[in-house]
C-alpha cells in the first residue's frame, strides 16, 4: 500500500497495509486467519502494534508528527523515525544479539515494522518497576554499549568512515 503522503494508520488499515507490504506479509506467510493486532503503546509519542498470526509475528511502529497524548499543538518531526531505524539496522549489524532485525520501513508512513519478542520478554521498564532482577542485564548492556559505541567511534573508524556515516 503506498502512499504519497503521511496518515496515522489504525488495525483495518493496518491489515491493508501489511497485505501489500511483503516483506510484512511474508513474515506471517500471507495467513490471515486468525491474525490478532494489538495496540501497545504508552500513548506518548507513537503507534505501537503487535502483529500475531498463527504463522509468524512482528511489531509496526508508526511516528506521529505530533506528540500522541498532547496532540497536532507539539509538533514534532516524523523524520525520528528515519533516524531510529539507522539506528537499528547499524546497531543491529554490530550487536545482533541485543537489537531487534528490521524488516520494513516506510519513509513517507514514518512506519517501521520489526521483529517481536514474544512473552515473556517484556520491556525492560515494566520489569524493573515490577522489582523483576535481572542477572544478566549489566553484561547485555555493556556489550551492545561496547560494541555499538566503540565500532561507530574515531577510535574504531577512520575519519572519512566516520564523516561518511
Amino acid at each position: 500500500m503506498a502512499f504519497s503522503e503521511f496518515r496515522p494508520l489504525d488495525e483495518k488499515s493496518l491489515i491493508e497495509y501489511i497485505k501489500a507490504t511483503p516483506s510484512l506479509s511474508s513474515k506471517i506467510v500471507d495467513n490471515y486467519e486468525g491474525l490478532k493486532i494489538k495496540e501497545v503503546g504508552d500513548g506518548n509519542l507513537n503507534f505501537v502494534y503487535i502483529i500475531v498470526a498463527p504463522s509468524g509475528s512482528f511489531v509496526i511502529k508508526q511516528a506521529l508528527p505530533y506528540i500522541r497524548c498532547i496532540g497536532e499543538s507539539w509538533p514534532m518531526t516524523k523524520e525520528r523515525a528515519y533516524f531510529e531505524v539507522l539506528a537499528l539496522k547499524q546497531h543491529g549489524a554490530l550487536c545482533p544479539e541485543h537489537v531487534p532485525e528490521v524488516y520494513h520501513f516506510d519513509r513517507t508512513m514514518s512506519l517501521i515494522g520489526m521483529r517481536y519478542l514474544e512473552p515473556p520478554h517484556i520491556i525492560l521498564r515494566k520489569g524493573l518497576i515490577a522489582g523483576i532482577e535481572y542477572p544478566l542485564l549489566a553484561e547485555h548492556m555493556s556489550e551492545y554499549m561496547a560494541k555499538t559505541l566503540f565500532c561507530t567511534s574515531l577510535l574504531y573508524r577512520s575519519t572519512t568512515e566516520h564523516k561518511r556515516a
